[in-house]
């Protein structure tokens, strides 16, 4: 009898879907995990006939899939949820999250306020975030005590102060990422000025210019609302992207945030410099802000991931939420069900999602080779059976709440709803007394 060959993991007796390049799906499959990597997949008899582990999990019928990608977020606003609502993007910005930000973001709220949102990513299946805010290192010390995978980079707003001083600030602290973080399994580096309106053309020029030259991404919101496109054309007689494109930061390393208001010269730019969309559909609708045309991306084959956008403006971070919406604000917007199908918008939140980071190498999809960042669904629910389309149940009846296990980079963060990797009871004390303060506003 040959011996068996040693694993860290083997995950059997579910329903594999790979979202790899034909979809595929084992049934009665299992994942054989050693290190951070995928060795080997297949059914389980299979599997646990060429390998045994230290570690075995009955999945008992459960879907194992990749883990979700969120491609647009602001994890320490989760210090800000619920503070202020039902207002318009501008209103709820300059009025109040300005000044909450400036009073009460530091070092210390902007950790336990990253390492909250963690907790939230795990618990609803999100094994990698993509993070755009202030005091990132502390973002970046909560994802690697978390366990979750993250590209984090210091937003960049050129409009209060001196730029130049501003930009050099700014680019120190990214330095700082970078040494910090250069070894990290988990976190990466990007470059990420807030938007067009909120920094100079030669703020944009510069941060592009560092993103190029340190081959990492390069992060913007872009048309998110009607007022910030109009501002523009009004001011430079030509659209945000139209001006963007002029000034040579559009191309393949370049992540959008938003993309609601796009006209169809707007979608061809794009599409000509390859850049990625991140797609947020419950912010835009709860901001008013409008609905991405997604339809219109996908004809022209952009790639489009989903992303929360921060639970200040969410309010949550449960990507299955974002998935439903997407599917279904596509298909009303359009007056066509088949706009954004069930298939598609698992994509879009999986594999989909890595490419938009520059990551589908790695993540995004169960094969052999990449890292095994992986999530459990328990399928055995009453508002989940009868099962006659897995990818239907993912997209119109699963909850994040149904997510069972995760496992990120190879490890066990999450195993039957129960978080591994820290406290989330001191967590959530710490978050409570920090808005105590804030409340007092």
């Amino acid at each position: 009898m040959n011996q068996k060959e040693k694993v860290d993991i083997i995950l059997y007796n579910g329903v594999v879907l790979t979202i790899n390049c034909s979809d595929e799906i084992i049934d009665y499959g299992a994942i054989a995990i050693k290190g951070n990597r995928i060795i080997n997949l297949g059914k389980s008899e299979d599997i646990r006939n060429k390998y045994q582990a230290e570690k075995e999990i009955d999945v008992n019928r459960g879907v194992i899939m990749p883990g979700l990608v969120n491609t647009h977020t602001h994890l320490a606003m989760s210090l800000f949820r619920g503070l202020a609502d039902d207002l318009s993007l501008d209103k709820w910005l300059n009025e109040h999250i300005f000044p909450a930000e400036e009073k009460f973001i530091n070092k210390d709220s902007a950790y336990w306020g990253s390492l909250l949102s963690c907790a939230e990513l795990i618990l609803s299946g999100t094994t990698t975030f993509c993070d755009m805010y202030f005091f990132e290192k502390e973002t970046g010390f909560a994802a690697e005590k978390a366990g979750v995978r993250g590209v984090i980079g210091e937003g960049i707003v050129s409009e209060f102060g001196d730029e130049n001083e501003i930009f050099a600030n700014k680019m120190e602290l990214t330095a700082e990422l970078l040494d910090k973080f250069e070894k990290s399994s988990l976190v990466s580096i990007a470059i990420e000025p807030h938007s067009c309106y909120t920094c100079s053309k030669e703020i944009l020029i510069k941060a592009k210019r560092f993103a190029d030259e340190n081959n990492l991404l390069f992060v913007t919101h872009l048309c998110e609302t009607k007022k910030e496109v109009e501002g523009i054309k009004n001011k430079l007689g030509m659209s945000p992207v139209e001006y963007l494109d002029e000034i040579g930061v559009l191309d393949e390393r370049t992540l959008a945030a938003h993309c609601v208001w796009l006209s169809d010269a707007d979608i061809d730019v794009l599409k000509k410099k390859d850049v990625k969309i991140s797609h947020c559909p419950n912010s835009n609708t709860k901001l008013a802000s409008g609905i991405a045309p997604v339809g219109k991306l996908l004809e022209k084959l952009v790639i489009v991931g989903l992303g929360t956008d921060g639970s200040a403006s969410n309010n949550n971070l449960d990507m299955f939420s974002e998935i439903s919406s997407a599917s279904k604000l596509s298909k009303v917007s359009t007056l066509n069900p088949e706009t954004l199908t069930a298939r598609k918008t698992i994509r879009m939140a999986t594999i989909n999602g890595a490419k938009a980071l520059g990551m589908e190498r790695e993540i995004g999809s169960l094969e052999i080779g990449k890292k095994a960042d992986i999530i459990i669904l328990d399928f055995n629910k009453p508002h989940l059976v009868p099962i006659y389309n897995y990818y239907s149940h993912l997209v119109y009846s699963v909850s994040g709440g149904d997510v069972q296990s995760c496992i990120i980079d190879g490890k066990i963060v999450m195993e039957e709803r129960k978080i591994l990797s820290f406290n989330v009871e001191e967590v959530m004390q710490k978050v409570n007394e920090i808005a105590r303060k804030i409340n007092v506003l």
